[in-house]
């Protein structure tokens, strides 16, 4: 049985319980130790009184046929016959008939039950935006409107077939069918320049007509770049077998990159060969089958279908782009490594006469030079072979430690093997850099390796290990190099701004991130790097983040307006400046940053809407960040938006309800990252917001769930601790917890079980002033609050 068809099993159960206690008891005894069972009939449980109907006896995969007719007329539009039936509603042919002047169309009408207030509202902006495409491969929308409630849009009637079915009736030859799949890449890259995704690309939204044009239609279904409601619960977008994108498996939302992957698969079929499928031997890293192609369009699908979305082509133009060089025998960019033989393959093939000619005179000339020339080549080979040897040795480890590693940040469930590669790098580098007179831009390399290296080890704010004390050790080498290098070239800009990134880690890893000595180092080394080098942009995106934290240094100083002041004009000066354009990722993640450090002071200083605007306006970045491509940095960012804008909401009175439901939406984005591997940053947001909605649930009177997501809190933390016993911030995370926990399951109702988590939290302080590490705040609050818990819920 499917997960799904388990899922709506449980739930169907849950439901006809009352008692939320009895309710939770049940589903942790049916989803046993199946986490991701048990997160998909939360999630089902969640829309629950919401705008999706959720009855014991309803399924959320009924085809329209079981719950819907279809009328007779749609708007001024006579249904004349049936073309298709799906998951998402139907499609009709229909005959304008109001007099103005006669029309056949296409109509697609959404299922009755996916036309939420939500859907509809949506579902007319999509309209909208839709109409406005004006492609000769897009079939247009003409019409659309509400008819009893299912929304629907009316576009011009193609009269053709599935466009695999049509090439092979054809008999297409290779070149035929390359023009078709150029034809319909061009209309998906036009569609995602002006924001479009399409999300549903088949051969059957693909259709051929008897003139052999083709049309992309379906767009009905299409997803926004931009303007995405966050709040959003459900999947209404479509996932066919074979071509839909792995991410979409996982709930992830449609992308560019899942537009990419389907355009590749229907490469596939529409050049005739086998698709992906359940029994296919795949080439590693891809869904691309075996032995299907061979050469540049081998390489060309491989892209496309690369399993992890960051490794595919990074738009449908890239896609085009080498599909049209394939054709015109220039080398294409999914074989970048191919070699020098390749590339001069390609070379040939484009200049054959020209070069027949030419080869009769070349051989002459190298017969005369060949014999005076094998001397020299022989006694230059052994040492040129050692210097290439050392050159490819450093180029492989720069590469892993940069593009390589930029190139996965963004996949999930990646960062324990970016740390990998990040170790195994640096050793190459460090064997280099102790070479005898090793140049400086090796030593760079080397010290910039080690920055990198710190970041995936243990700093707070990205995809991490959540080993800081391994950071501070790799930030130490960085800094070594560093200081040697700026002696020797004070006035250099890369070795500055260098300088300033690392400083600015160790502020960073500083306790609490209050230790404004480092933002000070940071700052002057910036500074200086500009000073050489005023245009330099990823300095002054190192100035800027120093602003940033100090801001976080001021609010935390309790000195919020001055925090206020430096923030508004860190992002005066970034909005003015060129950074949008010279590195656009990053300062979009520099803006959401200093929103939210600007929500921060507003907060403090008791401006609760002026906070609750800067932290929408943070999460408005990240979530158009996440509309574009899946990624775990965003995600963590997400997170921290989730917790942020619920913490600010249930300070507002008869708010609480909504900031549930947007820490519950935080708390499943979260959870489904992490099911691809362990990130401690991530782990880090998921406890920060599972605390948050226990509390929220326990003001809305929901004690049984209140309890349950504690649980859940203290069950991670336990885990983190099991994986790093010698850690103490562990250790003393999961001690400070378990006070509030004890409170709410006792509230719950559980008091056995609230005198054995506060005993645990008394053993665990226990051992905390046992080891030394016991601090002055431990002393004053948290062991006097466990001991109350410990007289109050194991008490007589």
């Amino acid at each position: 049985m499917s997960t799904d068809a388990d899922a709506l099993r449980i739930v169907e159960a849950a439901l006809g319980l009352d008692d939320p206690q009895a309710r939770a008891a049940l589903i942790v005894a049916e989803c046993g130790g199946d986490a991701g069972l048990r997160t998909r009939v939360e999630e089902l449980l969640s829309r629950e009184g919401g705008d999706f109907r959720l009855l014991p006896t309803e399924s959320f995969i009924r085809p329209l046929s079981i719950v819907d007719s279809i009328p007779e007329r749609i708007g001024p539009y006579r249904v004349t016959g049936e073309i298709a039936r799906g998951g998402m509603g139907a499609v009709v042919k229909a005959e304008r008939d109001d007099g103005v002047f006669a029309q056949t169309v296409a109509i697609k009408l959404i299922r009755g039950d996916l036309a939420s207030p939500r859907a509809q509202a949506r579902f007319a902006e999509e309209r909208r935006i839709l109409a406005r495409l004006s492609h000769p491969g897009i079939v247009r929308i003409l019409d659309g409107g509400d008819a009893d409630g299912r929304p629907w849009l009316a576009m011009d009637f193609v009269d053709g077939v599935a466009v695999t079915e049509a090439l092979d009736a054809r008999g297409a030859d290779r070149a035929a069918r390359l023009d078709a799949v150029e034809t319909v890449c061009d209309a998906v890259a036009y569609a995602h320049r002006n924001l479009v995704i399409h999300a549903d690309i088949k051969p059957s939204n693909v259709l051929m007509t008897a003139d052999g044009r083709v049309h992309l239609l379906d767009f009905g279904i299409a997803r926004l770049i931009v303007g995405l409601d966050p709040d959003e619960s459900g999947d209404p977008y479509p996932l066919t077998k074979g071509y839909a994108a792995p991410e979409r498996g996982v709930g992830v939302a449609p992308t560019i990159a899942s537009d990419v992957f389907s355009l590749g698969v229907l490469m596939l079929a529409m050049l005739g060969v086998a698709v992906p499928g359940p029994d296919t031997v795949h080439v590693p890293g891809t869904r691309l089958p075996v032995g299907q192609l061979d050469g540049d369009l081998a390489a060309i699908a491989g892209r496309a279908l690369r399993e992890q979305p960051g490794d595919r082509y990074p738009d449908v133009a890239a896609l085009l782009s080498d599909i049209r060089r394939h054709r015109a025998f220039v080398p294409v960019a999914a074989r970048d490594d191919a070699g020098w033989r390749y590339v001069a393959s390609r070379f040939v093939r484009r200049h054959r006469r020209g070069l027949a000619l030419t080869a009769l005179v070349g051989l002459a000339l190298v017969a005369t030079t060949v014999v005076s020339t094998v001397q020299y080549v022989r006694a230059e080979r052994a040492r040129a072979e050692a210097d290439a040897r050392f050159f490819e040795v450093r180029k492989l480890a720069h590469f892993m430690l940069t593009e390589l590693s930029d190139d996965l940040s963004d996949a999930p469930g990646t960062v324990v093997a970016r740390a990998r590669l990040a170790e195994v790098s640096g050793r190459y580098l460090e064997r280099l850099a102790a070479v005898r007179d090793a140049p400086a831009d090796l030593r760079f390399d080397t010290a910039q390796g080690y920055r990198r290296l710190a970041s995936l080890l243990g700093l707070s704010g990205t995809a991490s290990l959540g080993r800081p004390a391994d950071a501070a050790r790799a930030l130490n080498a960085a800094q070594d190099l560093l200081d040697t290098l700026h002696r020797e070239q004070p006035g250099d800009a890369q070795v500055n701004e260098e300088l300033g990134w690392v400083a600015s880690a160790r502020w960073t890893l500083a306790k609490d991130g209050r230790d404004d000595r480092w933002n000070e180092v940071a700052a002057a080394a910036f500074d200086k790097s500009l000073a050489a080098q005023p245009e330099r942009a990823s300095a002054l995106l190192g100035r800027l983040t120093v602003e940033k934290n100090r801001g976080f240094a001021r609010t935390t100083s309790d000195r919020p307006k001055e925090a206020i002041a430096v923030l508004d004009a860190a992002l005066a000066r970034l909005r003015a400046s060129a950074l949008k354009t010279a590195l656009p990722r990053e300062a979009k993640l520099l803006e959401s940053g200093l929103l939210e450090r600007l929500g921060d002071a507003r907060y403090y200083a008791d401006d609760i809407p002026g906070a609750l605007a800067a932290y929408r306006a943070s999460a408005a970045i990240i979530d158009a960040a996440l509309a574009r491509t899946p990624s775990s940095l965003w995600t963590e960012k997400q997170g921290g938006a989730a917790f942020n804008i619920s913490s600010t909401l249930a300070d507002m009175k008869g708010r609480e309800s909504e900031a549930h439901a947007i820490a519950a939406k935080g708390i499943a984005d979260l959870r489904r990252y992490l099911a691809f591997g362990p990130d401690a940053a991530l782990e880090m947001r998921l406890l920060i917001l599972l605390g948050e909605d226990s509390i929220l649930l326990q003001a809305l009177g929901r004690t049984g769930e209140a309890a349950s997501t504690s649980r859940e809190g203290v069950a991670l933390r336990e885990r983190r601790l099991a994986a790093a016993p010698s850690d103490p911030t562990r250790r003393r995370d999961l001690a400070v917890a378990m006070a509030n926990h004890a409170a709410i399951v006792a509230a719950a109702g559980s008091r056995a079980e609230a005198c054995a988590v506060a005993r645990r939290g008394q053993n665990l302080w226990t051992s905390i002033r046992t080891s030394g590490a016991l601090a002055e705040r431990d002393a004053r609050i948290d062991i006097p609050r466990i001991n109350q818990a410990v007289d109050r819920y194991c008490g007589s």
